[in-house]
């Protein structure tokens, strides 16, 4: 069946309809001056109108709802910023001359931005084209400067060569240097082909606007260009990558039924897409299908599916579709080990990751830094610390870099021995040879810090730690404060903990979670302030955070030990009302406490005859 594009139309499937909207910008006039340096470098969805983060002091407005095309959707928000960026550029220009002549006043200074103000206007009325402004990447101001000039040529080059210039520009993740390349392209009268709007559709769908590639696709057709398989192939891939899988299949689906072209490619987007919302058997089940399809799965699609199986649980799964893909004649490559072995570590069969491992190297597919992370890792689990160093050292011998993974694992190994001098070592080691601590190499750390925070100097070493994290512009979770919280407490620390937690209830982006409230409320107890840590239980649940099972024991344990046992009865009532259950300390220590005729209380016995927990509760 040979394809037919006229009349045809690829819509949208949210809005069924061929053309996006547009939602023009105003600038509403403020006070406050506008910022240059932010404009220019503004989220690069600034530059779609629709989207959302536009720079500050611009807002958006409904001015009206038009029908165009996909460039000039782009037109009436660039110009919004353009003098701004032009300004940018020449100061910069002018910013670079002096420097080099030995002056290092700022291009923003009043003398010389009023003076570029009039160096632009007169540049932009000189020729029809509009300069690109200056980025901060070199290699993207090279490829801006050679548009320039070939858009100033006569004759003008030909599409191919601007192609390539935009090409360039989306290997460097440059969009919106390539959507300004497409807009002054268009008003040159330079005529697209179907490269160049698969480029301006791939740039769309890099940007999360799928909407917009599809109003891309219906012009190409309308200006009668065929779509070839990199069109459908970027379309079903930005789909999929926005989650929208569904609407990716039924793409595929009338493709297939229009007779356009589909490779691998396509379907292996699909698979991915699938197995990434968490429908793995639905991904293996289209691999299966592939062949029947009239698509030979390779390499990719067969790995996609195996990481996913061994992320799930279902490693047995994994390796029949491992050994189903070599006895078809596809070689795995380096990534299908390396899912196949981290999946033999995370559930505890080291000795199969070991054979593996083994395995590849004698088919000469050479473990990379990623397939001797994960084996370091499961040995530093194991506390096997000495097979942990003898894998680096073969990693090295290969020619390989350890990276900031590997000495965290390595960290990690010597923490659950318990030998924190030895973890500390590394640390330091690594910082000595320029690889920058993670939050998890300091996570890391502070853990096995706090956990012996008995220890002379140990909480001090973890608060040391967390201020050298917060220096080097790393931001603490929620499990950070936890440790640290619950390490000060464990050190008798009482007002070091509350103002820890005081500091993590004021942060802005993060809050108490439930762990971070039973610790608290645990280590009130501890010291013996049962009436604050009622408070704090009280206040827990206006703040949003429901008390769990553990939380209810943390407190009962309070009252049992530091107040009259016979209060406890009705935080009981409320635990037994709200469905948990004690744990074994808790029931322990009722019995030990109470009264034998409240012990026959049928709350009490409720709760003793109940399920019992060990664990947290949920």
């Amino acid at each position: 069946m040979s394809p037919t594009t006229k009349g045809q139309t690829f819509a949208d499937p949210n809005n069924n309809k061929p053309n996006a909207k547009f939602l023009s910008l105003e600038i509403h006039s403020s006070s406050k001056p506008l910022n240059r340096r932010r404009v220019l470098h503004c989220n690069s969805q600034t530059f779609l109108p629709p989207a959302a983060g536009y720079c500050c002091w611009l807002s958006v407005s409904l001015i009206a709802v038009v029908t165009l095309t996909p460039v000039q959707q782009l037109a009436m928000a660039r110009t919004t910023i353009l003098n701004n960026c032009i300004i940018h550029r020449n100061n910069c220009s002018r910013f670079h001359r002096r420097r080099k002549a030995g002056t290092t006043e700022s291009p923003y200074s009043s003398s010389s931005s009023s003076s570029s103000s009039s160096s632009s206007s007169s540049s932009s009325s000189s020729s029809s084209a509009a300069p690109l402004p200056s980025y901060v990447d070199s290699s993207v101001d090279d490829a801006v400067d050679s548009f320039n000039r070939m858009i100033r040529k006569n004759p003008r080059p030909s599409v191919v060569q601007f192609n390539h210039l935009v090409s360039s520009l989306l290997k460097m993740n440059a969009f919106q240097a390539a959507f300004h390349v497409f807009e002054e392209m268009e008003s040159a009268g330079i005529p697209f082909n179907i490269c160049s709007l698969n480029m301006l559709i791939r740039c769309f769908c890099k940007l999360g606007r799928v909407d917009f590639a599809y109003s891309v696709l219906s012009k190409a057709l309308k200006l009668g260009l065929q779509p070839d398989v990199v069109t459908f192939n970027t379309l079903i891939d930005g789909l999929c990558k926005a989650g929208k899988v569904v609407d990716a299949a039924k793409l595929v689906h009338k493709i297939r039924i229009l007779g356009y072209p589909l490779d691998v490619f396509a379907y292996s987007a699909i698979i991915c897409g699938l197995c990434k919302a968490g429908r793995t058997n639905a991904g293996l089940e289209l691999l299966r299908k592939m062949k029947e399809l009239g698509c030979q799965p390779n390499v990719v699609s067969y790995s996609t599916v195996i990481d996913s199986l061994c992320k799930d649980g279902m490693v047995s799964k994994a390796l029949d579709v491992f050994y189903d893909m070599k006895e078809k004649g596809i070689s795995p490559n380096v990534v299908s080990y390396n899912c196949l072995i981290y999946g033999l570590c995370i559930s505890r069969q080291t000795n199969g990751a070991i054979m593996l491992f083994e395995e590849m190297i004698a088919n000469n597919i050479m473990p990379d830094v990623v397939t001797f992370n994960i084996m370091i890792d499961a040995f530093c689990k194991k506390g096997d610390v000495l097979k942990a160093k003898v894998m680096i050292q073969m990693m090295i011998q290969r020619g390989l870099v350890p990276n900031v993974i590997t000495y965290s694992s390595l960290m990690d190994g010597y923490c659950l021995r318990n030998e924190l001098d030895e973890a500390r070592r590394v640390l330091d080691f690594m910082v000595s040879r320029g690889c920058k601590p993670s939050l998890y190499s300091y996570s890391i750390m502070i853990h096995g810090y706090c956990n012996d925070s008995c220890l002379p100097g140990h909480v001090d070493a973890a608060l040391a730690l967390f201020q050298a994290m917060e220096s080097s512009r790393l931001k603490p979770n929620v499990v950070l404060y936890n440790t640290l919280i619950g390490g000060l407490w464990k050190a008798g620390r009482a007002q070091e903990a509350r103002d820890m937690f005081a500091r993590l209830s004021k942060d802005s982006c993060l809050r108490p979670d439930i762990f971070t409230y039973s610790i608290t409320i645990g280590g009130l107890c501890s010291q013996g302030l049962v009436d604050e840590a009622y408070d704090l239980f009280r206040k827990m649940e206006l703040d949003g955070c429901l008390p769990n099972s553990f939380c209810y024991n943390t407190i009962i344990h309070g009252f049992l030990h530091h107040k009259d046992p016979l209060e406890v009865v009705a935080l009981i009532q409320e635990m037994v009302s709200k469905g948990f259950s004690a744990d074994t300390t808790t029931m322990s220590l009722l019995i030990q406490v109470l009264p034998k005729e409240k012990l026959d209380h049928p709350l009490v016995q409720k709760l003793l005859n109940g399920p019992q927990i060990s664990t947290f509760g949920k």
